[in-house]
């Protein structure tokens, strides 16, 4: 009786310490799963939707698979209709997001759909993460959070990474809904911004927004090297599995705006050698891709209302092209739109003034370097105007090795921040924008290249989750705070 007695004791003590170790782990399984989304209203709160329609499309689809260049670029709507009046009976479906999603994953998921007779077309965008096999976990937690069952979609390396991603999905679900706030959108970056069919089209996008014309922290080139070993490798093998299905998988470059890229591209070269490293066909020329400026938006990448219209029917065309239909597109482009001269407006904090060095540039000031007087101070603010002279922007050397400054404040009538514009400030801590809507200030990949890991970005209480869920802002989500 006694080791009867004895072994009931080990065996509920065994049980007690499984509980005790399992329970941790079931409560933020139980919290992420029973939360309501949190993340529908954003722009990754589209994803449900735009798989959705690639499930419910009927006959033959076209899919077409990319970054947001897609969703900016490509009009599905318009598209079907100026194929079925060639005589080409395709579902167009739109399936271009975020692209910190990863490549792999919108091509995965088009995969899972692809059958017989359907036709991918990829459209990946010219940057190093984009032409990778690059997988965001916890982003693509966000994009499935109004449908978890897609979890199942995923393959088994990637379901692994959202497993043990799933945690900090969790706690930052449980943290917008003990808000009582869930995430918001930013600008045209919302799930209320696709209509029906997905496309892009609920949204004002007018013209170029961008300071200058383009997107001076992400500027292009063709260069074939871009596309990693392992991104080729990975499509190469989709092409061969799409194949077996009787599908087809082919390739396409994005719209890149031409102003964004150095002299001496050599866009025939380049093309060759996209041509030589894919077994899929290659159906789009180049240099039909580089655009205007003035079609663009806000990215290198993403298209305005009238480029959108314009990319769609040179897309429309090189797929009639590569199936041997030699009808007529009748489509009317738009004109190019009208950029307004957006200049600096207002009055702002100039007490700063004198600690930076200025040059006059078409009308406006832009801010140099600092000064003596500047180098010694430990907070700085870039001054709004210097005699009557309003200041637009600063250069990427403005503060370099500035080791003593802790604080700088930027006000609104700074639009961008160039790449590694704080290199060498060892002791900055804090960066105030005073801007409230993300849209207004530009940033590119390398904010903090040469700061401390410690450096914060501080916004306005309100503009908080704005900036958390924008699509340039977003990659620093974990450096912002407010004040």
């Amino acid at each position: 009786m006694k080791q009867k007695n004895t072994s009931a004791k080990v065996i509920a003590a065994i049980v007690f310490v499984l509980l005790c170790v399992a329970a941790p782990f079931l409560a933020v399984f139980l919290t992420g799963v029973c939360l309501p989304a949190q993340f529908a209203l954003t722009w990754y709160g589209a994803f449900p939707a735009l798989y959705e329609n690639i499930c419910d499309a009927e006959g033959d689809k076209l899919v077409v698979v990319g970054n947001s260049n897609v969703a900016f670029g490509v009009d599905s709507a318009l598209m079907e209709e100026l194929l079925r009046a060639g005589g080409l009976d395709y579902t167009v479906c739109s399936f271009g997001l975020y692209g910190s999603l990863g490549t792999k994953m919108m091509l995965d998921f088009a995969m899972a759909q692809a059958e017989e007779g359907d036709i991918i077309v990829l459209v990946p965008e010219l940057a190093s993460q984009s032409l990778s096999t690059y997988f965001s976990a916890v982003e693509a937690w966000y994009a499935i959070d109004g449908d978890l069952s897609l979890f199942g979609v995923f393959g088994a390396e990637e379901r692994g990474a959202l497993a043990g991603s799933f945690s900090a999905y969790t706690a930052q679900k449980l943290e917008y809904y003990r808000s009582g706030t869930p995430a918001q959108p930013s600008g045209v970056y919302a799930s209320a911004s696709f209509d029906a069919r997905g496309d892009l089209k609920n949204c004002d996008r007018p013209y170029n927004v961008m300071p200058g014309g383009y997107d001076a922290n992400n500027m292009l080139a063709l260069d074939a090297s871009l596309f990693s070993d392992a991104f080729v490798s990975y499509v190469n093998g989709c092409a061969a599995q799409l194949a077996e299905r009787g599908a087809s998988l082919w390739f396409s470059f994005p719209p890149m705006n031409a102003a964004a890229f150095a002299e001496g591209q050599d866009a025939a070269a380049f093309q060759a050698a996209v041509t030589e490293k894919l077994s899929c066909p290659v159906i789009s020329a180049a240099e039909d891709y580089i655009m205007e400026a003035g079609w663009f938006y806000d990215s290198n990448f993403h298209l305005n209302e009238a480029g959108m219209t314009v990319r769609t029917v040179q897309l429309v065309n090189d797929v009639k092209n590569q199936l041997g239909n030699a009808t007529k597109t009748d489509a009317v482009l738009p004109n190019m739109p009208v950029t307004p001269d957006e200049g600096v407006e207002g009055e702002g904090d100039n007490a700063d003034s004198g600690c930076f060095t200025y040059v006059l540039e078409d009308g406006y000031y832009t801010v140099t370097g600092l000064t003596e007087e500047g180098r010694a101070k430990t907070s700085l603010t870039l001054p709004y105007q210097v005699n009557g002279i309003y200041i637009r922007s600063f250069t990427a050397q403005t503060f370099a090795g500035d080791a003593a400054v802790e604080s700088i404040t930027i006000q609104e009538n700074i639009r961008s921040l160039p790449d590694g514009c704080f290199s060498g400030c060892t002791a900055l801590r804090r960066v105030y924008l005073q801007h409230e809507d993300p849209a207004d200030i530009a940033v590119g990949y390398g904010l903090f290249e040469g700061t401390a890991g410690s450096c914060a970005v501080y916004v306005p209480q309100e503009a908080l989750t704005k900036f958390a869920n924008n699509y340039f802002w977003g990659r620093y989500a974990d450096r912002l705070r407010s004040y």
